[in-house]
Order: structure tokens, then C-alpha cells, then sequence
């Protein structure tokens, strides 16, 4: 595989790991501070949310597990691209895109009863669940989304669409 096939394969499975889910609805008019003290203030917030949810620790973990797995996909690539690779990746700098996304979609107040959920027992036990909780629903949708290929797939062959291999 060339190597600029294989750094677009990478970096095009870096940005759909690391897209963290959202759990709110969209709002039709973003809330934008009005002043710098409060943008300062929410920034801060912000920060403290990405914390207390585990999002800068996570980014980490993410990178790495995945670099494993592209090692072991792309054998071929030179230890000295992973290592540079590495070197070059900054998780920091992904977390602080993260901030005018949650400020766009949140107001200050928002923020912090965010977090103040987070601080209670349920919003704690809750932080710890939810990768569970992904994990085992990701499963169940693979599963179904294989389910629902088949019977497509069947479906197409019994009207003609696709040949059976001989």
C-alpha cells in the first residue's frame, strides 16, 4: 500500500473514532456568550465537563488503541512512521475543538448543571456505564445492520439483481 493511502486510511479512522457523541438536541438558535468574562467563564466550564467526563483521558486511550490496531493492519508501515507519527499527534489540541462545539450548543448555565449532574452519584455512576453501555449497543447494531445486508442481499438475488457465484 502506498504510504499517503495509508496516512488517509489512518487519519480518516483517527477523526471517526474520536468523534465523541453528543447527547442533547440540537438547539435552532446557539446561545453565544456575551461578554468576555463569561466566555471565559464557560470555557472554564467547559474544561471542567471534558475533565469530569473522562474526554481528555479518553482521546488518549483512543489514539493508542487505535494505532494498535492500525499496526497490526498495516504491518508494513515503518516503526519510525508510528513513533513520528505519534510524536506529532497532540490529543490537546483535539479536546480544544471540542470547545466552541459545546459552547455553541450550550449556555453557561447549561454547562453547569451538566456538570452538577456529573457530581452526583447517578451522573458518576452514569459516566461509568455508558462505555458499556456503547460497547454493547454497538453490538446489537452490527448485528442487525448484518442481519438487514442478507436479507437484502437475499432479496436482490431472488429478483435477479445480484447472480449467485458458480
Amino acid at each position: 500500500m502506498q504510504i499517503k493511502t495509508f496516512v488517509f486510511a489512518a487519519s480518516l479512522s483517527l477523526i471517526t473514532t474520536l468523534n465523541i457523541p453528543a447527547f442533547a438536541q440540537t438547539p435552532d438558535s446557539p446561545n453565544v456568550p456575551i461578554n468576555k468574562i463569561e466566555d471565559t467563564e464557560k470555557t472554564n466550564n467547559i474544561n471542567k465537563l471534558l475533565d469530569i467526563t473522562g474526554s481528555r483521558n479518553l482521546s488518549r486511550k483512543i489514539i493508542t488503541q487505535l494505532i494498535d490496531s492500525l499496526k497490526a493492519e498495516y504491518p508494513q508501515a515503518p516503526p519510525k512512521f508510528w513513533d513520528t507519527f505519534m510524536a506529532e499527534f497532540k490529543p490537546e489540541e483535539i479536546i480544544d475543538e471540542y470547545i466552541p462545539i459545546y459552547s455553541k450548543y450550550f449556555t453557561n448555565e447549561e454547562i453547569e448543571g451538566i456538570i452538577a449532574f456529573y457530581e452526583t452519584p447517578l451522573g458518576k455512576k452514569t459516566l461509568s456505564v455508558i462505555p458499556q453501555v456503547s460497547k454493547e449497543s454497538t453490538a446489537i447494531g452490527i448485528k442487525y445492520g448484518r442481519q438487514a445486508a442478507e436479507r437484502a442481499l437475499e432479496k436482490l438475488k431472488s429478483e435477479g439483481y445480484i447472480r449467485s457465484p458458480k
